[in-house]
């Protein structure tokens, strides 16, 4: 099957094509569940395509986004006959509260402090939620310990972390603006500088000191070429959703609907 399903996707993504395979043969041969660490949005995209190539009838999907609105999910893969319990996600949120007056503490720490910290993987990490006064942070259940005591300064400010329910996790609105516009090519650096209006050399220089991502992974060549669907993140800046491509204009340039995404604080 990943043969096929490979010319769907880029090659930098064949990696997790394998896992899901992995995944999807163990629960459909052994009748076992699956339990997955967070997901982007476009792995669960990923990971729902491949979902095609199964009997449905054998297999059934659940996502944590039953419990908690966040961007980054767990999953779990189980046979036809598996009753949902919750618990089974192993998904946790927690609350870093810290002294506003004196600091202000940005997604970038947090998330530096949790893993540095901590050694863990990203993916033991989903959703950074932070507001004024307090973070919250969606974690595997098992790691709740692990970030509690190892965890007491983030940013040279001193913080308390717990555990609250994950219904009282408060996810930042987002606004999204849909525009259209005029780009001489699809390479992300020159998508980069039209779209935010900046230079050629500053979108460069971004992609190359590590703060720009597509599709959730990081991006260091300046003439990688976007298509439609793509999410590039640029740090400092913010996102940007790659919609349908409406052509040519008269002078050869490519006219493309793109949604500029801010969350508000």
């Amino acid at each position: 099957m990943s043969q096929d399903i490979y010319q769907h996707f880029r090659p930098s993504e064949r990696v997790f094509i394998d896992k899901v395979t992995d995944w999807l043969e163990k629960v459909s041969d052994t009748y076992s569940i699956v339990v997955t660490d967070f997901l982007n949005p476009r792995q669960y995209f990923i990971l729902q395509t491949m979902m095609n190539g199964y009997n449905k009838d054998d297999l059934q999907v659940f996502t944590s986004a039953s419990i908690v609105d966040t961007e980054y999910v767990k999953l779990i893969l189980a046979p036809s006959y598996y009753e949902l319990d919750i618990l089974d996600f192993d998904l946790a949120c927690l609350q870093i509260d810290f002294a506003s007056k004196f600091v202000t503490l940005k997604h970038a720490q947090i998330l530096g402090t949790l893993l540095g910290e901590t050694g863990l993987d990203r993916l033991k990490i989903g959703d950074i939620s932070v507001h004024q006064s307090f973070a919250q942070v969606c974690v595997s259940k098992k790691m709740v310990s692990v970030f509690t005591e190892s965890v007491s300064k983030i940013a040279r400010s001193g913080v308390k972390i717990s555990e609250v329910s994950p219904n009282d996790f408060i996810r930042l609105p987002e606004q999204a603006t849909n525009q259209v516009v005029m780009l001489s090519s699809l390479r992300i650096d020159k998508a980069i500088a039209s779209i935010f209006n900046k230079s050629r050399s500053l979108a460069q220089g971004l992609i190359q000191s590590s703060k720009v991502k597509v599709n959730y992974t990081e991006i260091m060549q300046n003439d990688f070429e976007l298509t439609t669907g793509d999410l590039i993140s640029v740090r400092g800046l913010g996102r940007v959703k790659i919609g349908q491509n409406l052509g040519l204009t008269k002078k050869d340039k490519v006219r493309i609907e793109v949604q500029i995404i801010s969350s508000q604080k």
